[in-house]
Protein backbone atom coordinates (compact mmCIF):
# COMPACT_ATOMS: atom_id res chain seq x y z
CA UNK A 1 0.00 0.00 0.00
CA UNK A 2 2.94 2.36 0.54
CA UNK A 3 2.82 5.73 2.19
CA UNK A 4 -0.13 8.08 2.08
CA UNK A 5 -1.80 11.19 3.37
CA UNK A 6 -1.95 14.58 1.77
CA UNK A 7 0.96 16.38 0.16
CA UNK A 8 1.96 19.25 2.45
CA UNK A 9 2.24 22.71 0.91
CA UNK A 10 5.66 23.01 2.61
CA UNK A 11 7.00 20.75 -0.13
CA UNK A 12 7.38 23.96 -2.13
CA UNK A 13 10.20 25.02 0.22
CA UNK A 14 12.58 22.30 -1.01
CA UNK A 15 14.36 24.75 -3.30
CA UNK A 16 16.98 22.35 -4.67
CA UNK A 17 14.76 19.33 -5.25
CA UNK A 18 15.49 17.83 -8.68
CA UNK A 19 13.13 14.83 -8.64
CA UNK A 20 9.87 14.23 -6.80
CA UNK A 21 8.71 10.66 -7.31
CA UNK A 22 5.84 9.52 -5.10
CA UNK A 23 4.20 7.09 -7.51
CA UNK A 24 1.99 4.14 -6.59
CA UNK A 25 1.19 5.14 -3.03
CA UNK A 26 -1.94 6.30 -1.24
CA UNK A 27 -1.61 10.07 -1.44
CA UNK A 28 -4.93 11.87 -1.68
CA UNK A 29 -6.23 15.42 -1.81
CA UNK A 30 -5.14 18.25 -4.06
CA UNK A 31 -1.74 18.76 -5.67
CA UNK A 32 -0.51 21.85 -3.79
CA UNK A 33 0.13 25.02 -5.81
CA UNK A 34 3.43 25.38 -3.95
CA UNK A 35 4.97 22.61 -6.09
CA UNK A 36 5.28 25.36 -8.70
CA UNK A 37 8.01 26.90 -6.50
CA UNK A 38 10.38 23.97 -7.13
CA UNK A 39 12.38 25.73 -9.83
CA UNK A 40 15.07 23.01 -10.03
CA UNK A 41 12.59 20.15 -10.48
CA UNK A 42 13.28 17.97 -13.52
CA UNK A 43 11.03 14.99 -12.73
CA UNK A 44 7.56 15.06 -11.20
CA UNK A 45 6.00 11.61 -10.97
CA UNK A 46 2.81 11.18 -8.96
CA UNK A 47 0.99 8.46 -10.90
CA UNK A 48 -1.03 5.75 -9.21
CA UNK A 49 -2.28 7.68 -6.19
CA UNK A 50 -5.68 9.03 -5.22
CA UNK A 51 -4.98 12.70 -5.94
CA UNK A 52 -8.02 14.71 -6.94
CA UNK A 53 -8.92 18.17 -8.11
CA UNK A 54 -7.56 20.19 -10.99
CA UNK A 55 -3.95 20.22 -12.14
CA UNK A 56 -2.51 23.43 -10.66
CA UNK A 57 -1.53 26.06 -13.22
CA UNK A 58 1.54 26.74 -11.06
CA UNK A 59 3.17 23.64 -12.57
CA UNK A 60 3.77 25.90 -15.56
CA UNK A 61 6.49 27.63 -13.50
CA UNK A 62 8.64 24.48 -13.51
CA UNK A 63 10.90 25.65 -16.32
CA UNK A 64 13.40 22.80 -15.90
CA UNK A 65 10.79 20.03 -15.84
CA UNK A 66 11.55 17.23 -18.29
CA UNK A 67 9.20 14.48 -17.11
CA UNK A 68 5.63 14.97 -15.85
CA UNK A 69 3.52 11.95 -14.90
CA UNK A 70 0.22 12.50 -13.09
CA UNK A 71 -1.50 9.41 -14.54
CA UNK A 72 -4.01 7.16 -12.79
CA UNK A 73 -5.34 9.65 -10.27
CA UNK A 74 -8.71 11.33 -9.85
CA UNK A 75 -7.78 14.61 -11.46
CA UNK A 76 -10.45 16.60 -13.26
CA UNK A 77 -10.92 19.86 -15.11
CA UNK A 78 -8.95 21.27 -18.01
CA UNK A 79 -5.22 20.84 -18.44
CA UNK A 80 -3.74 24.29 -17.74
CA UNK A 81 -2.27 25.91 -20.85
CA UNK A 82 0.83 26.72 -18.78
CA UNK A 83 1.76 23.01 -18.94
CA UNK A 84 2.10 23.29 -22.72
CA UNK A 85 4.71 26.06 -22.29
CA UNK A 86 7.30 23.91 -20.49
CA UNK A 87 9.98 23.98 -23.18
CA UNK A 88 12.23 21.39 -21.44
CA UNK A 89 9.47 18.78 -21.27
CA UNK A 90 10.29 15.47 -22.99
CA UNK A 91 7.52 13.30 -21.48
CA UNK A 92 4.00 14.10 -20.35
CA UNK A 93 1.59 11.46 -19.09
CA UNK A 94 -1.86 12.45 -17.85
CA UNK A 95 -3.72 9.24 -18.68
CA UNK A 96 -6.48 7.66 -16.65
CA UNK A 97 -8.21 10.57 -14.92
CA UNK A 98 -11.23 12.71 -15.74
CA UNK A 99 -9.47 15.58 -17.48
CA UNK A 100 -11.59 17.58 -19.91
CA UNK A 101 -11.25 20.40 -22.40
CA UNK A 102 -9.36 20.42 -25.67
CA UNK A 103 -5.76 20.45 -26.80
CA UNK A 104 -4.44 23.96 -27.52
CA UNK A 105 -4.26 24.86 -31.21
CA UNK A 106 -0.55 25.75 -30.87
CA UNK A 107 0.23 22.64 -28.82
CA UNK A 108 3.78 22.07 -30.10
CA UNK A 109 4.95 25.64 -30.38
CA UNK A 110 6.66 25.65 -26.96
CA UNK A 111 7.40 21.92 -26.66
CA UNK A 112 10.36 21.36 -29.02
CA UNK A 113 11.83 18.44 -27.02
CA UNK A 114 8.62 16.49 -26.43
CA UNK A 115 9.06 12.77 -27.22
CA UNK A 116 6.13 11.15 -25.42
CA UNK A 117 2.58 12.34 -24.83
CA UNK A 118 0.02 10.13 -23.08
CA UNK A 119 -3.37 11.74 -22.47
CA UNK A 120 -5.51 8.63 -22.99
CA UNK A 121 -8.49 7.52 -20.89
CA UNK A 122 -9.82 10.97 -20.04
CA UNK A 123 -12.72 13.13 -21.21
CA UNK A 124 -10.79 15.38 -23.58
CA UNK A 125 -12.76 16.63 -26.58
CA UNK A 126 -12.60 18.81 -29.67
CA UNK A 127 -10.45 18.38 -32.74
CA UNK A 128 -6.90 17.10 -32.75
CA UNK A 129 -4.97 20.24 -33.74
CA UNK A 130 -2.97 20.11 -37.00
CA UNK A 131 -0.10 21.80 -35.16
CA UNK A 132 0.57 18.42 -33.54
CA UNK A 133 2.48 17.72 -36.74
CA UNK A 134 5.13 20.18 -35.54
CA UNK A 135 6.18 18.06 -32.54
CA UNK A 136 9.14 16.83 -34.55
CA UNK A 137 10.70 14.73 -31.76
CA UNK A 138 7.49 12.91 -30.86
CA UNK A 139 7.97 9.13 -30.68
CA UNK A 140 4.81 8.18 -28.79
CA UNK A 141 1.38 9.80 -29.03
CA UNK A 142 -1.54 8.29 -27.13
CA UNK A 143 -4.87 10.13 -27.22
CA UNK A 144 -7.09 7.02 -27.10
CA UNK A 145 -10.31 6.66 -25.08
CA UNK A 146 -11.32 10.31 -25.08
CA UNK A 147 -14.01 12.26 -26.93
CA UNK A 148 -11.89 13.74 -29.72
CA UNK A 149 -13.86 14.30 -32.92
CA UNK A 150 -13.35 15.37 -36.52
CA UNK A 151 -10.67 14.14 -38.84
CA UNK A 152 -7.18 12.94 -38.05
CA UNK A 153 -4.94 15.80 -39.18
CA UNK A 154 -2.78 14.97 -42.19
CA UNK A 155 0.07 16.86 -40.53
CA UNK A 156 0.67 13.82 -38.32
CA UNK A 157 2.49 12.31 -41.31
CA UNK A 158 5.24 14.91 -40.65
CA UNK A 159 6.17 13.14 -37.41
CA UNK A 160 9.11 11.21 -38.84
CA UNK A 161 10.24 9.90 -35.42
CA UNK A 162 6.79 8.66 -34.40
CA UNK A 163 6.87 4.97 -33.44
CA UNK A 164 3.61 4.51 -31.50
CA UNK A 165 0.27 6.17 -32.27
CA UNK A 166 -2.93 5.44 -30.34
CA UNK A 167 -6.06 7.29 -31.45
CA UNK A 168 -8.61 4.51 -30.89
CA UNK A 169 -11.87 4.91 -28.96
CA UNK A 170 -12.64 8.48 -30.03
CA UNK A 171 -15.16 9.95 -32.48
CA UNK A 172 -12.63 10.44 -35.28
CA UNK A 173 -13.39 9.96 -38.96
Amino acid sequence: MGIGGTIAKEIGELAFLGSLIISNNSFHGFIPDEIGNLSQLQELEMQGNELNGPIPASLGFLGNLQKLNLSENRLYGEVPNSIFNLSSLTEISLRGSSLSGSLPMDICYNLPKLESRRISNNQMSGNIPPSLGRCMNLKLLSLSSNNFSGTIPMEIENLSKLQILYLNRNDLI
